[in-house]
């Protein structure tokens, strides 16, 4: 086999791994109740082939929840007006829209509520340095801020659990047109 073949298989295998684990974590709402066997038949490849690419489930989810962190997270460094934090936000609700299946799985598990504590995490920093930088710092601005992104957070666990007929696109417009009132209102 060559290398480039390689590769399609691993990455391929990867994926049918990930989405048979992120299918069953939302069947049993929990990483305990799942084997590996049950997991290698659901994404139709024997237990070998498993363990050929992970050591137990655990790492199925830390690899998961790894891509998401690498994918959102490591591109924003020089965010400094209210326009790059829209862009932001964009490519946030663009990539939760792409992925989807595969995290409307894992988010709706109970043992997946890290990635939305690290995206609140991740946004929250974001904003506040942009505040900082544009002279938006009093502490009521910070407790807007802290309270709209947690609403966002909440609401985005909600559209996972098939609890809001509020659509990403909504979610993400609401942020932006709050975030943009926000710097209106507190700049100096």
């Amino acid at each position: 086999m060559t290398k480039g073949s390689y590769s399609r298989v691993t990455d391929r295998n990867r994926r049918r791994i990930q989405e048979a684990f992120a299918e069953l974590l939302s069947k049993y709402g929990s990483m305990r109740n799942i084997t590996v066997s049950e997991l290698a038949e659901h994404a139709d490849i024997t237990r070998g082939t498993f363990y050929n690419y992970y050591d137990n489930l655990a790492e199925v989810a830390t690899e998961i929840e790894g891509e998401i962190e690498n994918q959102l997270f490591s591109n924003y460094g020089d965010l400094t007006e209210i326009s790059s934090i829209e862009e932001y936000i964009d490519d946030i609700f663009v990539f939760l829209e792409r992925q989807e299946p595969i995290y409307s799985e894992l988010l709706s598990s109970c043992d997946t509520h890290g990635f939305l504590a690290q995206l609140e995490n991740e946004i929250s920093k974001h904003v506040l340095e942009v505040m900082k930088i544009n002279g938006v710092m009093s502490e009521q601005a910070k407790l807007e801020l802290l309270f709209l992104v947690n609403g966002t957070m909440a609401l985005l666990r909600k559209y996972y659990l098939q609890e809001t007929n509020m659509t990403l696109d909504q979610m993400k417009d609401f942020l932006k047109q709050k975030l943009r009132w926000l710097f209106d209102t507190y700049k100096k």
